[in-house]
């Protein structure tokens, strides 16, 4: 399809274009996302691709979250930081039991995807938050996923998205309705994310957040994750 050669230029890379603030120089209208490392002359295809896009407009041309293994050919290429997140490990050797009451979860469906972009919005910046097709996208990133439904009274309240590549498993999406926090929702989605990924056959699971998002890191280290050494970087094209 069309579409899909303006998107991947090569295979492993997906190009997604947002819609830049008029008011804001420092929005996203790219971003790169790699599925692997890219050479020096990949990176400039890519940027070759973007360039010739009429609708980049004014905002910023960025990637996603990479390992410092991944940056390489994209600073030879002029880009610098712009946000330092958090990695974390966990083992799924002792996951923890949930406590206190559970709430009910299901598996997510398609009527839900409205008022689960709604708590995504209100759980992310701008930058962070997705759109459906973003939404769709972090469902396909791995061979296998788990897209789980947190509900209270009849009402979502919270969300998660899990995938598995191999014996890796990815907590790639985490949100809780703001009036619902502090009940353990957040904790019961993820304990339920350790568990599918070790019966589905992951030996371990890595989750990132953002340095600021000083909650999340708590609840993360509350159920087991280890802080890593490294943290991942989303870069910025230095134009």
């Amino acid at each position: 399809m069309l579409l899909d050669r303006l998107q991947r230029p090569f295979r492993g890379v997906r190009i997604v274009h947002k819609s830049p603030s008029p008011d804001d120089p420092d929005s996203v209208s790219v971003q790169i996302i790699p599925y692997r490392r890219l050479d020096d002359h990949e990176v400039q295809r890519v940027l070759a691709q973007v360039a010739d896009n009429d609708s980049i407009g004014r905002g910023r041309i960025v990637t996603s979250a990479l390992a410092s293994s991944e940056q390489t050919a994209f600073r030879a290429a002029g880009f610098v930081d712009r946000e330092a997140l958090h990695l974390l490990r966990h083992s799924l050797n002792d996951i923890p039991v949930q406590s206190g009451t559970p709430v009910r979860t299901r598996a997510g469906r398609r009527t839900d995807l409205s008022s689960v972009l709604t708590i995504d919005r209100a759980s992310f910046d701008r930058f962070w938050a997705l759109d459906r097709d973003a939404f769709t996208a972090a469902k396909k990133a791995t061979p296998t996923h788990r897209y789980r439904i947190a509900l209270v009274d009849g009402t979502i309240a919270g969300y998660a998205i899990t995938g598995r590549a191999a014996q890796s498993s990815f907590l790639q999406r985490l949100g809780v309705a703001p009036e619902h926090r502090g009940k353990g929702i957040g904790s019961q989605l993820v304990i339920d994310a350790m568990n599918w990924a070790k019966a589905d056959g992951a030996s371990s699971m890595l989750v990132n957040t953002q340095t600021s998002n000083e909650n999340a890191l708590r609840l993360y280290e509350s159920l087991g994750f280890a802080l890593s050494a490294e943290k991942l970087m989303v870069l910025q094209w230095n134009q």
